[in-house]
């Protein structure tokens, strides 16, 4: 019989995707939120979501019953908390509220209860100061989190290996990928080195040395290519650490250093060009319907993680 019961806090976009996750794997997780229609959109959304997914051949009937089986909703938090073992919280990134809703819980919930995060941007321990420091860390998922494989886990000064375990344990049961930090920093992994890209690719375009098709093309057609089966340093080793430091001495000390923010992303805020949801960002998307869109964009990601995994898949 399965240990877990898992609170998920914030029943927002996130939220229910992660309750997909353990609830497919016939875990039991309740979603909490203080706004009934939220509650209830979740509920909808998460049925509307299975249905993609088996049209997509990526969750089985079974899966699908699960959701439906193992998904609590409950908008009354003293009720919930003190009967889970487990609790990610998933509110949007305000500081009070997320202090707010560890302090209800440190006083809720039992003494052995591990919290996480699903943060991407806040500090939470800073945030959260709770009595048992050991049991708090981050998990960040990312979206869609039923697809997507990997979760951050991110260690802060008190978190203990013990309870880390305890948590990749349960996220790899559940099919997903760890990857832990074993301190916070701002960005994790992914966002961070997104950031250290982005800042280079804005560099080369408003200093017109390229257009950012050229950027992107060139990196689909080598190293998108090559991150599906080998990460970069895996590349290294391929190429020889002798020829890859040779080129870093010269190329180091021509790299961007701007540390005020994404120079390009700057330029197009002043334009209220702030992307899809304006239907102009860097390329234009006035002949595009975004849910249409955003469909395709979903079935590409699935697809290529079908090949992935073939690709992992030992010969």
């Amino acid at each position: 019989m399965n240990k877990w019961n898992i609170l998920m806090v914030g029943a927002g976009t996130m939220g229910r995707g992660i309750a997909e996750v353990f609830a497919a794997k016939e875990i039991d997780i309740t979603l909490y939120d203080a706004f009934p229609e939220q509650l209830q959109k979740a509920k909808q959304t998460i049925q509307a979501d299975m249905a993609y997914y088996a049209e997509e051949g990526i969750v089985s009937p079974e899966e699908i019953r699960n959701t439906e089986k193992f998904v609590f909703y409950e908008e009354d938090l003293e009720k919930i908390a003190p009967k889970v073992n487990l609790v990610i919280e998933g509110v949007f990134e305000n500081v009070d509220i997320k202090r707010e809703i560890f302090d209800k819980l440190d006083k809720l919930c039992a003494p052995d209860c591990i919290f996480c995060s699903n943060t991407s941007a806040s500090n939470i321990f800073e945030i959260a100061q709770i009595s048992h420091p050991e049991r708090l860390m981050i998990t960040h998922f990312f979206n869609p989190p039923y697809v997507m494989p990997l979760v951050e886990v991110v260690m802060g000064p008190k978190t203990s290996s013990e309870n880390v375990k305890t948590v990749c344990d349960v996220l790899t049961s559940v099919g997903k990928e760890p990857a832990v930090i074993k301190k916070y920093i701002p960005g994790f992994i992914v966002n961070r080195l997104d950031n250290v890209l982005s800042r280079e690719i804005a560099y080369m375009i408003t200093q017109g040395w390229t257009t950012a098709a050229d950027v992107e093309r060139a990196i689909r057609y080598t190293s998108g290519t090559r991150y599906s089966f080998e990460g970069p340093l895996s590349l290294h080793d391929v190429v020889g650490w002798d020829l890859t430091t040779s080129v870093s001495r010269d190329v180091f000390k021509t790299l961007c250093n701007d540390t005020d923010g994404d120079r390009l992303g700057e330029e197009l805020i002043k334009e209220g060009r702030l992307g899809i949801k304006t239907k102009k960002g860097c390329y234009d998307y006035d002949d595009i319907d975004i849910q249409e869109f955003m469909n395709k964009r979903a079935h590409r990601i699935i697809k290529m993680l079908k090949v992935i995994r073939t690709l992992d898949d030992p010969e």
